[in-house]
């Protein structure tokens, strides 16, 4: 924030009067965060943690303190148990060294937004820029109410507290997904399993759900469990922590109807009840998810026809659509509730989902180059494309870049301009404008006083081991994106196959391999407390004693019995991760709320001896 000539009190103690008139005495977080520091963490100290000589910790700090540095973070520290603590002391690190709001530094991670106008073009009752400037400005109007309310709050705390916030309420709430899983998946029981989450804390799992529950903090979902499941995009069975192990006897026993919508055979269609052929990414029109790292939004074209019955999702969601209507008006019902209580009245559905016939085509499908081509130019009047972009000047001239990153949450908590030529730099709005931070003090905001992380001791970053998740064993899981696919989407390609061994393998220690009378290339099986798959091994001498790299994208149809290492995964959450009622401790989309974790899993492996 601007200081406007005030000196900031980096030590000290100071007396300061609240508003009920009491007086309390405080002093600066840094004051705490160096008492915590020499305490625990010494360079001497952190040697016996991280292995790391204490001259080579001096060395780093001080080329992090003298140079510009950036840290780019990836999606591997948030997936252990204490990836919070992990990207807290980073988020630090950049902070106390002055390393953010300016070129050449911050945090990268990914981070999407911008292309708004592909959310306006489906809500607008009508085509065209008028309509489309109607929910512009009505969602202006709600920022600007926020504001209005709270004098304190730029744009980017409105946009963000503005749709989380109901009418008047006081707590922000949401049904959080992880109520879902603990409802509905089973995941409570391995929760409140012992040694399996964080037993430094004074109280069990589910001490901390049900003050959290009564706490008011979260909306209690429906326990009535789910009859239907329309998968599409997801390939649940195989991104699931814990996979079968996790869901085949706890959510599916629940569900009348299972259907998937993928262009292959997925881990999950091998157990669904319908599989809807979807087109393949070449066959329909797509944007690649635009992100800060390239501030593009990147055309990809539809280069040939579907094969068979495949269909895009927006055609087969529109001939589903069709079909409920015609059932629902034989059966003579007019409407049908919503979770969140509103109607829905069903003679009104396929005018809404095809803007009044606009997005229908004269052979009864929707069409997608009216669909895709009224998203950009819906972008543009949201003022995050350029003037004049449309999909034929994207066909024609390639990608465009983006002009600003809109009001969409994960857009606008970059909190700074696009510049021509220049690249991207969060956090420029703080830093150079003075704007506040959407935290619960308004600031860069490392210490917590939140009454359960003082409880569990993380009101300031610190270091946590990982729990025995999975049971007592000697080895631990971790994993990566490899080089060939990423996901499993692509890794029974043909091709593909051609390019490594063709089967799933696992990178072992040698030393390890050798204790157990493995060598390379041999059949193995993995096991632990929740599950066991097989696998082939590579022996790799950079992996290290006690580690096991198991690299995501095998799919699970790959593997003996169709069990894969997310089959051996527990999916623990981090308890406190229940926390709210505290600023921005409240559940955004894609923020705050317990994720089901897979790094570390313990384990321990033996050769299948009637393997070749």
């Amino acid at each position: 924030m601007r200081l406007n000539g005030l000196q900031i009190a980096l030590e000290g103690t100071f007396d300061v009067k609240l508003a009920d008139g009491s007086t309390v005495q405080v002093r600066p977080a840094l004051v705490a965060l160096k008492e915590h520091l020499d305490a625990k963490y010494t360079p001497e100290q952190q040697q016996e943690i991280t292995g790391v000589h204490p001259d080579t910790i001096r060395l780093i700090a001080r080329m992090v303190a003298a140079k510009r540095t950036n840290i780019m973070l990836g999606y591997n520290a948030c997936k252990f148990y204490h990836g919070d603590l992990i990207e807290r002391a980073m988020c630090l690190l950049l902070g106390v060294t002055g390393n953010w709001g300016k070129q050449g530094t911050g945090i990268r991670c990914w981070a999407s937004g911008m292309h708004e106008g592909q959310f306006i073009a489906i809500e607008k009752p009508a085509p065209g820029a008028q309509a489309a400037s109607m929910v512009i400005a009505a969602r202006e109007a709600q920022f600007q109410e926020f504001m209005d309310k709270d004098p304190s709050a730029t744009l980017e705390i409105a946009i963000r507290d503005s749709q989380r916030l109901g009418e008047g309420a006081e707590q922000p709430l949401a049904a959080i997904p992880a109520l879902f899983w603990y409802n509905h998946c089973g995941y409570g029981e391995r929760w409140n399993t012992p040694g399996w989450g964080d037993d430094s804390l004074p109280r069990g799992f589910q001490e901390y759900m049900d003050e959290a529950m009564e706490a008011g903090w979260w909306k209690r979902p429906p326990v009535d469990p789910p009859r239907v499941l329309i998968e599409c995009g997801g390939n649940m069975l195989r991104r699931t922590r814990g996979g079968k192990t996790a869901l085949l006897d706890t959510l599916w026993p629940k569900l009348k109807k299972i259907v998937t919508i993928d262009f292959r055979i997925s881990q999950t269609a091998l157990y669904a009840d319908y599989v809807l052929p979807a087109a393949q990414h070449y066959e329909k029109i797509g944007f690649s998810i635009p992100t800060p790292h390239v501030l593009n939004l990147n055309l990809s074209d539809k280069a040939a026809d579907s094969p068979g019955e495949a269909r895009s999702e927006w055609n087969i969601f529109y001939h589903l659509l069709k079909k409920f209507v015609k059932k629902a008006k034989e059966r003579g019902i007019e409407e049908y509730d919503l979770h969140t209580g509103d109607k829905r009245v069903i003679g009104e559905l396929l005018s809404r989902f095809t803007m009044g016939g606009y997005y229908e085509d004269e052979d009864g499908n929707m069409d997608e180059e009216k669909i895709n081509d009224e998203g950009v130019r819906d972008s543009v009047l949201c003022g995050t494309l350029p003037m004049g972009t449309n999909l034929e000047s994207l066909r024609e001239n390639g990608p465009a870049r983006f002009v600003d990153f809109g009001v969409t949450g994960m857009g606008s908590a970059q909190a700074s301009p696009i510049e021509k030529d220049k690249t991207h730099v969060p956090f420029r709005n703080h830093t150079e404008g003075g704007d506040p931070f959407p935290t619960y003090a308004r600031r860069a905001q490392f210490y917590i006083d939140h009454e359960w992380f003082l409880e569990a001791e993380e009101h300031l970053p610190t270091h946590k081991p990982n729990p025995m998740a999975g049971g007592d064993y000697p080895i631990g899981i971790t994993s990566g994106h490899n080089r060939w696919s990423i996901h499993a989407m692509n890794q029974a390609n043909e091709v593909i196959l051609g390019t490594h061994r063709g089967e799933p393998n696992v990178m072992i220690n040698p030393d390890d391999a050798k204790a157990r009378g493995i060598g390379d290339d041999e059949l193995i099986r993995v096991f632990n407390d929740v599950g066991e798959f097989k696998v082939r091994t590579k022996i790799a001498p950079n992996v290290k004693p006690g580690q096991l790299i198991s690299y995501n994208g095998w799919a699970g149809f790959q593997y003996t019995e169709w069990s894969g290492e997310n089959e051996t995964e527990p999916g623990m959450v981090k308890w406190i991760g229940f926390a709210g009622g505290y600023g921005h401790l409240n559940y955004f989309p894609i923020e705050w709320q317990p994720v089901p974790v897979s790094r570390w899993t313990r384990c321990d492996y033996e050769k299948v001896e009637e393997a070749r």
